[in-house]
């Protein structure tokens, strides 16, 4: 125990040394540079107030590394709480994250990660911030029969990333992600045109199919979409005009969605021109 006290005593003294204007350590996603002058001049004024931080933000991190991530968090979150104006409430500002993530408390994690991103928009580990954003969402994603939401806010998450800082590593480590939660997306569309295929909902499932093409024409879908549309497009033109003109005085009644998916409500928002909606 005082061997891995010890251990978590040096690594918060190395973040000190970082935070007085010292390199990177190299490692973690370049930990020393994101946390660089917070001291101001680097010098030891006022470095005795921080000592209560620093026990607090010992004990957080020895709790982290024995895997106690909930105990972890709370201290994090005392620290936060008890110590804002220490040169650790930064750094807790980011752990308590990470720590929330490792105990799946998903909610806390994504505002935590939020929270940090618009308190500290300039600082350099504000990418990485997105990046563990995204995956609190990639974490939860379910299969292509299920809600997409956390697909889509996970895709959203990585694309802002790439988009902000796209010449970090933690963008380049964002792509395959990205392109995780694009598939997942995209698969639930396929699943829900189908079942307007097989329940004869032609244009319902000629919309999804037609979003596919669209919104996700690099996953690997385009033909299936495809042929799909067009075997959807076949069945409609067999129908006579007095068949046709029927199942539009009735859509709205017709058009069911797949069970325990999505509520009919948004499908026909969708499905019947109008812009995509979330799911």
């Amino acid at each position: 125990m005082q061997a891995r006290r010890a251990m978590a005593t040096l690594a918060l003294i190395l973040v000190l040394a970082l935070v007085g204007g010292c390199n990177s350590l190299g490692s973690w996603g370049g930990l020393g540079s994101w946390f660089k002058g917070l001291g101001g001049s680097g010098k030891d004024h006022g470095e005795s107030f921080d000592v209560p931080a620093q026990v607090l933000a010992n004990e957080a991190e020895e709790a982290y590394k024995e895997g106690k991530f909930d105990d972890a968090a709370d201290l994090y979150q005392q620290l936060k709480d008890r110590y804002p104006y220490s040169k650790y409430a930064l750094l807790a500002d980011l752990r308590v994250g990470d720590a929330y993530l490792k105990a799946k408390r998903w909610d806390e994690a994504a505002l935590a990660y939020d929270d940090f991103i618009r308190l500290h928009p300039k600082n350099e580990a504000v990418p990485y911030a997105y990046y563990q954003m995204g995956m609190v969402y990639h974490s939860q994603m379910l299969t292509v029969d299920r809600d997409p939401t956390n697909a889509r806010k996970a895709g959203e998450a990585f694309q802002r990333l790439i988009n902000q800082h796209p010449n970090t590593e933690w963008a380049q480590k964002a792509l395959p992600r990205l392109r995780e939660a694009l598939e997942r997306q995209a698969g639930h569309d396929m699943f829900v045109g189908g079942y307007y295929l097989r329940t004869k909902q032609y244009e319902a499932a000629i919309g999804r199919f037609k979003r596919v093409l669209t919104q996700y024409p690099d996953v690997g879908l385009y033909g299936e979409a495809m042929a799909n549309i067009q075997k959807a497009q076949s069945m409609l033109d067999k129908l006579s005009p007095e068949e046709r003109a029927k199942r539009t005085d009735e859509r709205r009644d017709l058009l069911i969605s797949p069970p325990n998916v999505e509520s009919p409500r948004v499908i026909l928002g969708e499905d019947r021109g109008g812009p995509p909606t979330p799911f």
